[in-house]
């Protein structure tokens, strides 16, 4: 038996505030699984967070440290570190040693990462257009505009947690 989610969650936790907040939280989670499963299955050869890690690297200018990397990918320095050995490895990137401070390790895209795009650039684009074709431009917009919103409170969950910790100490 196949569970439609959509209606699910529409019968049980739509009554109210609370519940629609939990639903909210549950399915951040649940839509990450989902859509690292199926992606997964797409491309073997890369996860989707091996993928995320190329996206924000190929998305700026200069280097970035793993730090920086880690920081916007929302994971430690040391998972960025454990993505980009295994990406190195299969010559999507290279480290080298950051110029502005020798402490440091910044990752760079390699060559192979074209030859990446050019074989899946279609298969990716096909992802996003069956993901988001029910939705209005107007639906766009403003799922766009309540994910970054998003981003302010899980900077205030960050902030609690970093006091909760201060306070145990």
């Amino acid at each position: 038996m196949s569970l439609n989610l959509e209606q699910l969650a529409k019968e049980m936790f739509s009554r109210d505030r609370e519940l629609m907040e939990k639903m909210i939280f549950a399915s951040i989670f649940i839509h990450q699984n989902k859509m690292q499963t199926a992606c997964d299955k797409l491309d073997p050869e890369i996860t989707m967070k091996q993928w995320l890690l190329l996206a924000v690297v190929s998305s700026f200018d200069e280097p970035m440290s793993l730090s920086q990397i880690g920081e916007i990918m929302g994971c430690s320095r040391q998972n960025v570190k454990k993505l980009s050995v295994s990406l190195e490895k299969k010559g999507y990137v290279k480290s080298v040693q950051n110029e502005s401070d020798s402490r440091s390790t910044c990752i760079l895209i390699d060559d192979k990462m074209q030859e990446y795009i050019n074989r899946v650039g279609d298969m990716q684009e096909n992802v996003l257009k069956i993901l988001f074709e029910d939705f209005s431009d107007q639906e766009i917009k403003q799922y766009f505009n309540l994910v970054t919103k998003l981003y302010s409170g899980i900077e205030k969950v960050e902030n609690y947690s970093q006091e909760i910790k201060s306070d145990r100490t």
